[in-house]
């Protein structure tokens, strides 16, 4: 009786795992939808369209900006972006994308002059999920800046008293 259960056990969690739908493949045209929202990122941007910008972004996305704190969710995403001055020229340069599945990432570098601010470059990591509608949402994303660190200034020479 008792091997007559665990049998009936094992047969059931096989016949459960078999009938999981398995995640959608990573294909082709994911790749180009995927690429395609890094060209949109470029137009709403170019265009001070930042609300459609921050709607790329999932409403738990994670966004870590070059020299900025971690923002968590779209409205703090959209609420950062307002802040910064016009951008006078932005664009991506070498994008990389690939996935697995709902999952996806991106890299990149990233141009960008606004006007009062020295020009910057950088590289993003970006990561993708889509959703059971098959959009294809920001999750993460983080900016780094190829601008030297700061220097502090030298350190005063110690005065010697004579």
């Amino acid at each position: 009786m008792k091997r007559i259960f665990l049998t009936s056990i094992a047969t059931s969690i096989l016949l459960v795992g078999a009938c999981r739908k398995a995640p959608p493949q990573f294909s082709a045209q994911d790749a180009t939808a995927v690429r395609a929202l890094f060209d949109s990122v470029v137009a709403d941007i170019r265009g001070g369209k930042l609300d459609s910008w921050a709607g790329r972004f999932s409403e738990d996305a994670r966004f870590y900006p070059a020299n900025s704190p971690m923002l968590a969710g779209r409205a703090a995403i959209l609420a950062w972006g307002k802040t910064l001055p016009p951008m006078e020229s932005f664009s991506f340069a070498d994008v990389d994308v690939a996935g697995d599945g709902n999952l996806a990432y991106g890299s990149s570098r990233v141009f960008l002059k606004m006007k009062g601010v020295p020009a910057d470059s950088s590289k993003q990591l970006v990561v993708f999920r889509r959703d059971a509608n098959g959009r294809w949402w920001v999750q993460a994303c983080a900016v780094s800046t190829d601008l030297p660190m700061p220097t502090s200034a030298a350190p005063a020479s110690p005065r010697v008293r004579s």
